[in-house]
């Protein structure tokens, strides 16, 4: 996989250096297929596919922002708490969908059975985002 990161919304190069290794200890320790660094509303800021896992970069980022809108407005309505995780599973495959302070963390994986140490491991690199970039609001 090659990382393709953005600084078209104010990321410096050490902002960079603080989120690259994330995304690379993600896709070092799971088996996901594509990966995106995003913000919320869905600007990309990294994103990196197998080559054989078919994927528009710009279209995973907006579902990626899709379910992280529907999510918070869901969970403060029904909790009053910010969003954590989210993850959609089907029979072939998942997605994870993680809350990183500023940004959002979303991966998909066909291997279905790598599904729990995907999310686990993106917990982890959330969490490190999160206090490097806590969120702004």
């Amino acid at each position: 996989m090659t990382f393709k990161f953005g600084t078209e919304i104010g990321l410096n190069e050490n902002d960079i250096s603080l989120l690259e290794p994330e995304v690379a200890f993600i896709t070092e320790n799971t088996e996901v297929e594509a990966i995106a660094l995003t913000t919320a509303e869905g600007f990309q800021i990294a994103f990196a596919a197998v080559p054989s896992y078919h994927l528009d970069s710009d279209a995973f980022s907006g579902l990626a922002s899709a379910l992280t809108m529907t999510g918070r407005t869901t969970l403060m309505s029904v909790f009053q708490k910010d969003l954590d995780e989210i993850i959609v599973r089907a029979e072939n495959g998942y997605v994870v969908v993680s809350n990183a302070g500023r940004f959002v963390l979303v991966g998909a994986s066909r291997l279905i059975n790598s599904m729990m140490q995907t999310v686990k491991v993106f917990r982890q690199a959330a969490t490190r985002i999160a206090q490097n970039f806590p969120s702004r609001g």
